[in-house]
């Protein structure tokens, strides 16, 4: 076990990103269906047992995390690169090193925003993260103060895309990163940020139980 302030395990818990795949399989699906092509009162049901199940099997701590081949680690349950998470897409990281990281992302239409593409948001919840994993691979994990995207043209749900992030410099406790969001060899948005450097220590987490 890593000596590290965070609940961390060996390897990502495959019944935990098993359920993930499934329930964002279901998020897609129940965006996608028609209402007159399916009982959607009984599944809504089917959902509701399921649910109380889990409930009914306690909760745990949701940060919990696994070490990263290239060095650092996976957040289990991040919202966006979390396999436990069925909110994440999720990120798969391609390149994890302390001068750029890169990562392969698939959107569908649970995140639509205007008709076929990507909801803002999205794209920016996305740069942030990558933005954040660079500082951190860096040697210098922070908190996004300041984020700035640059929209370029729509991105494209339900087609590979790829998140590219840099650290740039260190100015005392401001980081400085850029990154992009590239639909093959479009690049469909930039962002800039400035993140916060912070230690580990200053957000104790007990270890696992």
């Amino acid at each position: 076990m890593s000596e590290h302030p965070f609940p961390v395990v060996d390897g990502i818990p495959p019944g935990r990103a098993l359920l993930g795949d499934r329930i964002r399989e279901l998020i897609e699906a129940s965006v996608c269906v028609r209402d007159d092509e399916a009982d959607l009162a009984a599944a809504a049901s089917q959902v509701e047992a399921v649910t109380k199940a889990l409930l009914a099997a306690g909760s745990a701590k949701p940060l919990l995390l696994a070490a990263l081949e290239g060095g650092g680690h996976l957040s289990i349950n991040n919202p966006l690169e979390g396999p436990g998470n069925p909110l994440a897409p999720p990120l798969s990281w391609v390149h994890v090193g302390p001068e750029s990281v890169c990562a392969d992302v698939l959107l569908g239409a649970a995140h639509e925003g205007p008709p076929g593409r990507v909801h803002g948001g999205w794209v920016a919840a996305v740069l942030d993260h990558v933005l954040g994993r660079a500082t951190a691979a860096a040697g210098f994990p922070g908190m996004t103060a300041s984020l700035t995207v640059d929209y370029h043209q729509g991105t494209p749900y339900a087609v590979p895309l790829t998140a590219e992030a840099r650290f740039v410099r260190r100015d005392g406790r401001k980081l400085y990163a850029t990154g992009e969001l590239k639909a093959g060899e479009v690049v469909c948005a930039t962002a800039s940020a400035i993140l916060v450097h912070f230690s580990a220590d200053r957000f104790p987490v007990s270890g696992p139980d």
